[in-house]
């Protein structure tokens, strides 16, 4: 009797570790998965900047992300854009970059360089250099190459 409690005992232990594996790989799977769609959106960020001739700031936090569309003659810093701009409500882009939310079960941190770096424009390169999401776990990076397009890496 109680070897059939000690196996039963190593059955339960191994299968809450399995359980736990499984897990962690789908939230770091959903924090690809983030990257790549982002990576996606940065570049129609950038269409839709020199398309209108007017900047579009992204705006983020620890539960999701959206695009907003910023005035022309904007003459404030981009941190102080996210809280006058009005969102993307015009043109072709405008359901591409609607709200979404991040996809892993965990609040995701961001860190982006330049630390200023969320405004796309009509210029052939802008945007971030890179962009780090972290769920406390998990942390996928973002990097723009030299033809302006994002990567995402290990």
């Amino acid at each position: 009797m109680l070897e059939v409690l000690v196996v039963l005992a190593i059955i339960g232990i191994v299968t809450g570790t399995v359980g736990l594996g499984v897990g962690a790989a789908r939230d770091a799977q959903s924090l690809h998965d983030d990257a790549r769609r982002l990576a996606q959106l940065f570049a129609v960020a950038q269409a839709q900047a020199r398309q209108n001739g007017e900047p579009v700031v992204w705006q983020y936090d620890s539960g999701g992300y959206r695009f907003v569309q910023a005035p022309r003659n904007l003459l404030l810093p981009a941190a102080l854009a996210r809280h006058v701009a009005p969102p993307l409500q015009q043109g072709p882009h405008a359901a591409a970059l609607r709200p979404r939310s991040w996809t892993p079960e965990r609040p995701v941190q961001v860190r982006i360089a330049p630390p200023a770096a969320q405004v796309f424009h009509d210029e052939w390169v802008s945007g971030p250099q890179w962009v780090e999401l972290n769920d406390g776990l998990n942390t996928v990076r973002l990097q723009r190459a030299g033809d302006g397009h994002y990567r995402v890496l290990p």
